[in-house]
């Protein structure tokens, strides 16, 4: 089957102690609203799950400036879901268009998946 937007891929951006956070849990909100507050952005997307959050923030003056992340809860890591076609630019409709063609829920069910994905060989 072929994907709209090609193959996606995980990039691993930073971690809770990189932030120079403490442990977020059980009030994990705290450490996504930090990572919002870089970008100045507010979440459109948020979906929390016990393993890990799928989230998609945007620039509130442009709805057409989402990107999609994940964050780990266990391995406290925060992760950009990338896709060989555009995927700095989605908006609230995109985001639920790729969330089921791509099976998003799977990396905030099981963010482990995205290690495997990250360390395969050839991947960068």
């Amino acid at each position: 089957m072929q994907l709209s937007r090609g193959k996606i891929t995980p990039h691993r951006l930073f971690s809770v102690k990189d932030l120079g956070l403490g442990n977020p849990e059980p009030h994990v909100d705290r450490v996504i609203h930090a990572f919002l507050q870089i970008g100045e952005a507010v979440a459109a997307r948020w979906i929390q799950m016990p393993k890990g959050i799928l989230f998609m923030p945007v620039v509130p003056e442009n709805p057409a400036s989402g990107a999609i992340y994940v964050y780990d809860r266990q391995l406290q890591e925060f992760f950009l879901l990338s896709f060989d076609g555009p995927d700095d630019n989605l908006t609230a409709q995109d985001f639920a268009q790729l969330f089921s063609e791509y099976s998003l829920l799977q990396y905030a069910e099981q963010p482990a998946l995205l290690q495997v994905q990250f360390s395969s060989p050839g991947s960068a």
